[in-house]
């Protein structure tokens, strides 16, 4: 299970972790966020997390574990997740000395929330699963760090029950001048059910920023189509791509920022801007 990358720079005193939990609401990638955010300040003054009754349960066990206070929304017909938040955050800043803020959630909503803090002076971190983020997010936030949930799909095969096929064969037609042989103990074959629990694990993989993307590759900021051959080296030379992976495989964890031609088979990529 690979860590999930933490933004560059010097450690802050204080921080501020907002997550909205009816967005981000899985917990092996809450657990490797918590854990990539505290060696980024001195102290973690606020760590709160905020949804429906149901989402919270989903997450209690990584919560407490971080010693993060839940809030469930009030019992009205529309969520309060989002204002309960923001309410939060911006009273945190006002009544704190806060240096980070890092917002847990791919929700466009909490833009202006980002943009008011960093008017305060905050540096203001989001942290999103890859398929809830919504479109730009770097023009909004400081640095975004992006998070891939995949499932292990190399399950250990079952050992074959070998010793219990040749005894049924020897039981069928036993040789007339033998005694009958006395079978040694093996080890029995673990049965298929605990075989394929152990297997499936969560890996999370977290990708590079828009941000980053476009400093290793500035000619996809004139949104012309750039063939992937041309910036594939340049991508594995930084690092952030695998030396047998495909850059395709890249961008297609920011369908939002980039467009992949022809759609089919693509051989170019565009930024949307």
């Amino acid at each position: 299970m690979s860590a999930v990358g933490t933004p560059t720079s010097a450690t802050a005193k204080n921080l501020a972790v907002f997550i909205d939990a009816d967005n981000l609401n899985d917990a092996t990638a809450l657990d490797h966020v918590l854990l990539a955010l505290r060696p980024m300040a001195d102290r973690v003054i606020y760590r709160r997390a905020y949804g429906r009754p149901e989402s919270l349960k989903a997450i209690h066990a990584v919560l407490w574990r971080h010693g993060v206070r839940p809030v469930a929304n009030l019992i009205v017909d529309k969520t309060t997740t989002d204002s309960a938040l923001v309410i939060d955050a911006v009273e945190a800043v006002c009544t704190n000395d806060i240096d980070i803020v890092a917002i847990c959630s791919g929700d466009a909503d909490f833009v202006p929330l980002a943009l008011w803090l960093r008017e305060k002076g905050c540096r203001v971190l989001c942290y999103s699963l890859a398929n809830k983020i919504f479109a730009n997010p770097d023009s909004f936030y400081d640095d975004v760090v992006l998070l891939d949930v995949v499932e292990d799909a190399s399950p250990a095969e079952a050992p074959q029950p070998q010793c219990v096929q040749e005894s049924a064969t020897a039981a069928e037609s036993p040789p007339p001048a033998r005694p009958k042989p006395v079978p040694a103990s093996k080890p029995k074959p673990e049965p298929a059910k605990t075989v394929a629990a152990s297997s499936a694990k969560a890996v999370v993989v977290a990708g590079p920023s828009i941000k980053k993307i476009l400093s290793i590759l500035p000619e996809l900021k004139g949104k012309q189509p750039v063939h992937l051959s041309q910036i594939a080296t340049k991508l594995r030379d930084a690092g952030v791509l695998e030396a047998k992976a495909k850059p395709v495989t890249l961008f297609r964890r920011h369908p939002a920022q980039f467009e992949l031609m022809p759609e089919g088979q693509p051989n170019s990529v565009r930024y949307r801007g």
